[in-house]
């Protein structure tokens, strides 16, 4: 583990059974991954963004991955920054992710297997999900609007649609978008749309973490 100084801006995560291979990334993102949160549920000091870092850690074989992996992350953290946290519930501005007059548009699917595809286009964005649920369609969501969205549809079914939208400033190879934003595209194609809500917010507070981690 050590700090990287490199100045360039591309990082990378890659998570195997029994091991994990950071390279050049903010301590935020890693403590995003150890802790299972999102980006907006940390609250600490920006250094966190801007600070970055290398890690390259083993363990035992037979460990695995996804969880077991995330708790010994945690403790690598916790003993080599002597990071220090709490968690506690904020009320925080959200989008409730709803149904709009008249329903859903899109049909249920058998559940299985979900994926997402988007891609960016001369007219917009398109986005392809399968056997998805509106839930995850909530968090796709989140990483476009300027709060988090929340699944209030009411619904844990999944389904099977495609979606054409634009992002307002967002460059496209075009100058003339013809796909509706993204607010207008969810309503009109999906039928459901954003509401601004406040809702409790599990926060993972940063109490203490050193910039510079315990030596090798």
């Amino acid at each position: 583990m050590k700090p990287n100084t490199s100045g360039d801006g591309h990082s990378s995560s890659h998570g195997h059974p029994d091991n994990i291979d950071i390279k050049n990334t903010p301590l935020r993102m890693i403590i995003m991954s150890a802790y299972r949160v999102k980006d907006y549920q940390i609250a600490g000091p920006a250094w966190l963004q801007s600070e970055r870092y290398d890690i390259v850690a083993k363990a035992p074989l037979g460990t695995g991955s996804g969880d077991k992996i995330a708790s010994m992350l945690q403790t690598l953290l916790e003993d080599r920054f002597k990071l220090e946290t709490h968690r506690e519930t904020k009320d925080f501005p959200v989008y409730g992710l709803v149904p709009a007059k008249g329903g859903l548009k899109i049909k249920q699917t058998e559940p299985g297997g979900s994926g997402m595809d988007s891609h960016n286009d001369e007219a917009g964005g398109k986005l392809t999900a399968e056997k998805v649920t509106m839930a995850r369609l909530a968090e796709w969501l989140s990483r476009w609007v300027d709060r988090p969205v929340i699944d209030m549809t009411g619904t844990t079914a999944a389904y099977d649609f495609t979606l054409k939208y634009s992002i307002e400033n967002q460059k496209t190879e075009s100058t003339t978008v013809s796909y509706p934003i993204l607010t207008l595209a969810i309503q009109d194609q999906l039928g459901v749309r954003l509401e601004k809500r406040v809702a409790p917010i599990e926060m993972l507070v940063i109490d203490h973490a050193e910039k510079v981690p315990a030596e090798n």
